[in-house]
């Protein structure tokens, strides 16, 4: 298998540690995200125009048996787990419980949720209670449950790669390619220099104009950020009164900014490769 396929274990691992990695030193040394480093692959037809090669990749992680350690609470005190009911064994997250691998010119792995179908509460961090002046008091953000479920990917795992001129990205031509990939450059340029406001409502209003370019076309955008909007609304209501809570907010949002540059960076790759196809086929 082309090792620039395989999605690596070692990401996965990052992202689950990422979205529980809350305070000032989150928010002072954020580690990033690595960028797809995927590579389709293309065969001639008996004309001589590229066709992709048919992808089907059996996932190196589970082998193929769909479940894998959970993340979660493998190694974890929590005392509930939504995703395994602490039995340990979930869906692999690495094929999203599939066996095998999303094929990158059609979906990916949710990058709100990567691939578990769940975000934590922003408030207890999973673990369904807090600790207030040494009192242990009930999460009433995720009624005590820790985890909400991903309102991105509704729970799927995977949600679909960008259209472009209505076209899903592999089959567009070069014009739909130029023009989805110059749109999403400049939403991109717009998105790394952008940070959160202490203000959580101008910081939603902010990020909702920033992506709105690409919304139609990726469809994941709106319940992404409706998902955030629900983390955001239990720590406005549950936290307000509580330290950290600037931190809290702000943790979010930039988990959002960060996810949201790696779903792009996927977009813009797989709109390169299929542009360079494209664009041999038109000379052939």
């Amino acid at each position: 298998m082309n090792a620039r396929i395989r999605p690596s274990f070692a990401l996965v691992v990052l992202l689950a540690l990422l979205s529980a990695f809350v305070g000032l030193a989150a928010l002072q040394a954020r580690p990033k995200i690595p960028p797809p480093t995927f590579e389709r692959e293309t065969e001639a037809d008996a004309t001589g125009q590229k066709q992709w090669k048919k992808f089907d990749v059996d996932c190196p992680e589970c082998k193929g048996s769909k479940m894998g350690t959970c993340l979660h609470c493998d190694k974890s005190e929590v005392t509930i787990c939504n995703e395994c009911n602490l039995t340990k064994r979930a869906p692999c997250r690495v094929c999203t419980g599939k066996g095998k691998l999303a094929d990158p010119l059609v979906e990916l792995n949710c990058a709100y949720c990567w691939g578990s179908s769940w975000t934590l509460c922003g408030m207890c961090n999973s673990f369904g209670f807090m600790n207030i002046d040494s009192n242990k008091v009930k999460c009433a953000a995720c009624k005590e449950k820790g985890l909400l479920k991903c309102l991105a990917c509704n729970g799927t795992r995977r949600v679909e790669t960008m259209k472009f001129g209505k076209k899903p990205v592999g089959e567009a031509g070069v014009k739909e390619l130029k023009a989805g990939l110059e749109k999403l450059k400049a939403v991109m340029a717009e998105l790394e220099k952008w940070e959160p406001d202490p203000n959580p409502s101008k910081s939603a209003k902010s990020l909702e104009k920033l992506l709105s370019p690409l919304a139609k076309d990726l469809k994941v955008i709106e319940p992404a950020l409706a998902g955030l909007e629900e983390v955001i609304k239990g720590i406005k209501i549950n936290g307000a009164s509580l330290s950290g809570y600037e931190d809290r907010l702000i943790h979010q949002y930039l988990l959002f900014k960060d996810r949201t540059v790696f779903l792009l960076q996927h977009q813009m790759r797989a709109a390169e490769q299929s542009l360079a196809r494209a664009e041999a086929n038109e000379t052939k």
